[in-house]
């Protein structure tokens, strides 16, 4: 049972980081630059996380490490 809860709380801790991620790119940009005077919308948020996607590259990777 142990196992579970903790499985769930990472996967809850997870989507919460995929959710805010791109809303706190957002919210820094229009800090820094509040000319560019972003919205907060499910678009904005979709272009936050592509370009942030774009950036960052694979963070996983399954290659084997011999």
């Amino acid at each position: 049972m142990k196992d579970l809860t903790v499985i769930l709380l990472a996967i809850a801790v997870i989507a919460i980081i995929f959710i805010a991620g791109p809303l706190v790119t957002i919210w820094s940009l229009n800090m820094l630059f509040p000319v560019l005077a972003i919205p907060y919308n499910a678009a904005t948020w979709a272009a936050a996380l592509w370009i942030t996607g774009l950036l960052t590259g694979p963070i996983l990777s399954f290659k084997s490490r011999k």
